[in-house]
């Protein structure tokens, strides 16, 4: 009876190794000095080489010049990764930078993990070639790596099944080894972050300033072309003051001169008050938004996020 249990408990206790769960990784969009809409058709076919590769793979909704602002930190400082990864509660965080080169584009990705490890990969995507034929970089999400040591995680071979002796009335039954069960590495422990918020980073664009440098030379021509005409109509009065009014000839004249005047100082009167608000309204915003970029403020807008 003793041997039947033995051999019972020997067929159900069966080793197992622990699964661990798959690296969050958020792919940040990317940046540089191409079109918007290339750059966005890049990060999506980065985003599914990673998700091909058995991580846990989603395409952010900022980039990390923003990630970096909105935290406080400086993109170039080496603990910045890390209080980014920990502000958007993932494990790695992959960036971007598409830079436009002769013969099509060069497409540079950085893979950072809490710790400051990380890996680099770059490809040339020539002119007219489709945007997700990024087989190039494939290698850079194919292996997983250890996020403590900045090492690849060997794989743990399985033990070996214990083998089970025949029982004999006669003989004690063998003992059966213990299975040998691998823990998984504890969870990080994420930085909590604002409920249900993005940040974004309020920077004025370069379309609005070249906007407020044309408002402001347009209104500084348009005064300086109202006060040149001023300047006509006091010559065109001084004129009609020295202007002879003794025949019918002489009469008509002083009309036209009149009327020329007239128009001098109407049309002067137009275009100075154009241009000083054109151009007042211009510098206003022109100063404020140099006083906001060197500010560098952000602003928390709320939103709905995958995690």
């Amino acid at each position: 009876m003793k041997a039947r249990l033995l051999a019972a408990a020997a067929l159900v206790v069966v080793p197992r190794l622990a699964a661990a769960e798959p690296r969050k990784v958020l792919v940040l969009q990317s940046e540089g000095r191409t079109d918007a809409a290339l750059r966005a058709k890049i990060d999506a076919a980065i985003a599914r080489l990673a998700t091909t590769a058995g991580l846990q793979a989603a395409a952010g909704e900022l980039t990390f010049t923003d990630a970096a602002t909105a935290v406080g930190c400086r993109p170039d400082a080496p603990s910045c990764k890390d209080e980014v990864i920990g502000m958007l509660s993932v494990d790695e965080i992959v960036l971007t930078t598409v830079t436009p080169k002769p013969g099509g584009v060069e497409i540079a990705v950085h893979r950072f993990a809490r710790g400051g490890a990380a890996r680099d990969a770059t490809m040339l995507l020539p002119t007219g070639a489709a945007p997700d034929k990024l087989a190039a970089l494939a290698p850079l999400f194919g292996e997983p790596r250890d996020a403590t040591r900045g090492a690849a995680s060997a794989p743990v071979p399985a033990p070996a099944a214990p083998a089970i002796a025949p029982a004999t009335p006669a003989e004690p039954a063998p003992g059966i080894p213990a299975p040998t069960a691998v823990a998984p590495a504890p969870p990080a422990v994420p930085e909590t972050a604002p409920a249900g918020s993005t940040p974004m980073a309020d920077q004025p664009s370069p379309t609005d300033r070249r906007l407020e440098l044309a408002g402001m030379i347009g209104g500084g021509s348009l005064l300086a072309l109202g006060v040149l005409l001023w300047g006509g109509a006091s010559s065109t009065q001084d004129d009609i003051n020295r202007a002879p009014t003794r025949t019918p000839q002489d009469l008509a004249k002083l009309r036209d001169l009149e009327s020329r005047g007239d128009v001098y100082a109407a049309t002067g009167n137009v275009l100075v008050v154009t241009g000083a608000v054109l151009g007042g309204i211009a510098t206003y915003l022109y100063v404020r938004d140099r006083r906001a970029a060197g500010a560098r403020t952000a602003r928390l807008l709320p939103t709905v996020i995958d995690h």
